[in-house]
């Protein structure tokens, strides 16, 4: 008789530490997971603000450019037109052509 009560007591008690131990191992995945995450978030957020600047320089570079460009196209145009070169130097030297007439409209400051 003390026997079978020994087995029932072995039997009852097992559940419960299966249970336990489920719970355990739960757990222990759960807190494994939530560190993952935890570390992978801050890397996430540092992606995207390093992805915004990129594209933030990439247009800067477009900007550059077209600048680049269009200084090209101004020498080229003083070194091969001679026409383009005295609008210039007229422009720059506040000169005129004889027969010429300037007219010019200053915008105002506000």
């Amino acid at each position: 008789m003390s026997d079978r009560f020994f087995d029932n007591q072995i039997n009852a008690a097992r559940p419960v530490w299966v249970s336990l131990n489920r719970a355990l191992a739960s757990s222990i995945v759960l807190l494994v997971v939530g560190t993952l995450a935890v570390r992978y978030l801050p890397e996430t957020s540092k992606k995207n603000d390093i992805q915004a600047e990129i594209q933030a320089l990439e247009a800067k570079v477009a900007e550059k450019r077209s600048l680049v460009t269009r200084h090209e196209r101004e020498e080229r145009l003083l070194r091969t037109n001679p026409e383009y070169l005295s609008l210039v130097a007229r422009e720059r030297l506040d000169l005129m052509q004889e027969g010429e007439t300037i007219i010019r409209f200053d915008s105002l400051k506000r």
